[in-house]
């Protein structure tokens, strides 16, 4: 899975070897070091399944020791939250710099069409943060499960500023009626990715079972775009049959 990625991540590898380093001083060394730590999670998760994947894999692929990891994470779901939020941090940078301006100038509500253009605009971005949909899986289940309450409370408070700042960037874009809508809007679509990556991303026992049961397989980015397009739509009509009770009430 993701190929291209992978072999791009996979030349900052340290190819197993322990290379020596002093312990962070500063907060810019420890982010640095952290960096380094959420890199080596995501290209292996890239090649393993996440319950094969163990704390001693991550500290070879760094090049740190056992000991010296446990300063910076203090566990291997610890690690994987971050990178969860590191994800989400990307992906909303990514959805800015796409709707940032206002997509819908025409009246209200918008067009289907410009729905459309927005959704198929936006799938391909979700689609390429991988760890939106394939770590989203595992958090409630198992990551978020075996951290400190510290972080979990930590990487939370990030998870809703996130969330705000994205409802107020797609309302304002025109995309959806309100804030509120855009934020529900939000949190259906992380579950939705949540719940699609592992079903189109097979093992290859599900695979092999599926074909031969001929079980269909969906396109992750194909599946986001059309769940997309109906959400956007959805919450139009919804408000649009809202302003119908509200003026049906003051007639």
């Amino acid at each position: 899975m993701g190929a291209a990625k992978t072999g791009a991540r996979k030349a900052k590898g340290t190819g197993g070897a322990k290379v020596p380093r002093r312990r962070a001083r500063t907060d810019e060394q420890k982010q640095s070091r952290l960096a380094d730590i959420l890199d080596a999670a995501e290209r292996l998760l890239d090649d393993h399944a996440y319950r094969d994947i163990t704390m001693t894999m991550l500290a070879e692929d760094v090049g740190y020791s056992r000991t010296n990891l446990a300063h910076y994470v203090a566990s291997k779901e610890e690690i994987f939250l971050l990178l969860y939020v590191r994800s989400l941090q990307s992906l909303f940078g990514d959805v800015r710099a796409l709707f940032e301006n206002r997509l819908v100038k025409a009246a209200e509500p918008p067009k289907p069409t410009d729905l459309a253009k927005a959704a198929e605009l936006l799938a391909p971005v979700v689609a390429k943060h991988a760890d939106f949909g394939r770590i989203g899986a595992l958090l409630a289940g198992i990551v978020e499960t075996n951290v400190t309450p510290g972080r979990l409370v930590a990487c939370k408070a990030t998870v809703v500023d996130l969330l705000q700042r994205g409802s107020d960037l797609l309302a304002g874009a025109g995309l959806l009626p309100s804030p509120a809508c855009a934020s529900e809007f939000l949190l259906g679509l992380s579950c939705y990715a949540s719940g699609l990556y592992p079903a189109a991303h097979p093992l290859p026992i599900q695979v092999e079972a599926s074909q031969a049961a001929g079980y269909p397989r969906q396109d992750y980015e194909q599946a986001l775009q059309r769940y997309l397009e109906v959400q956007l739509a959805g919450y139009w009509a919804l408000e649009a049959a809202a302003q119908g009770r509200v003026e049906g009430g003051a007639g």
